[in-house]
């Protein structure tokens, strides 16, 4: 049976590099298209790939919009929630 416990944390390692990799977060108030995957994802998970290929302890993080007021704004004009929004 597979153990559903999740991976340990990601930590620096006194020594070696340790790199952060973060992005913009994309707005969810417009149509998905291709410049929002370049403008805020791919080049960081570009990078983010190729500092671990290097053996850096590298991490990799983003997140969502839900508390910005074009995303509230959104919510509220399709009688959704913020979460609802990012998720869509």
């Amino acid at each position: 049976m597979a153990s559903s416990s999740s991976p340990p944390p990601k930590l620096p390692i006194p020594g070696r590099r340790n790199i952060l990799i973060t992005s913009a977060l994309p707005y969810v108030n417009n149509v998905p298209h291709l410049g929002n995957i370049i403008g805020c994802v791919l080049s960081a998970d570009v990078f983010a790939s190729y500092c671990r290929l290097r053996g850096y302890n590298a991490i990799y993080i983003c997140g969502t919009d839900e508390y910005g007021t074009a995303t509230e704004t959104k919510a509220m004009e399709e009688k959704c929630s913020p979460k609802e929004i990012c998720d869509k």
